[in-house]
């Protein structure tokens, strides 16, 4: 289970940061957004390699461990990933109505440039 959990983060890290960079190179998300993901997904994938980090922190925050973590963890990568994909889709959404709100504005002026002349 452990090694599936590791190449399940890993594909999906590796997936999410190339597509974050290029969508950055193609203008479609900002810099800090790219970097915010980029950081999430490879703080994952060390997650990922070395869970015994995630034991470390909860001793030290005080919890016990437990035997699902390797199960949390895949749920919190999966849970990442959705979110991510959210986001770029919202994104998208908000640029193509903006895009069209321009342009809806340009032909209402155009046409009232048109009446205004007659």
């Amino acid at each position: 289970m452990l090694i599936f959990a590791k190449v399940f983060a890993i594909l999906l890290s590796v997936l999410v940061i190339s597509r974050s960079i290029t969508d950055y190179k193609n203008k479609k998300e900002s810099l800090e957004m790219t970097a915010f993901w980029v950081v999430i997904w490879a703080a994952i994938i060390v997650l990922a390699y070395y869970p015994q980090l995630i034991d470390k922190l909860i001793i030290l925050v005080g919890g016990s461990r437990t035997g699902l973590g390797t199960l949390f963890g895949m749920g919190l990568v999966f849970v990442l990933f959705i979110s991510y994909r959210i986001y770029v889709k919202a994104n998208r959404i908000e640029k193509n109505l903006d895009s069209l709100s321009r342009n809806f504005t340009l032909i209402e002026l155009k046409q009232k440039n048109k009446r205004s002349k007659k």
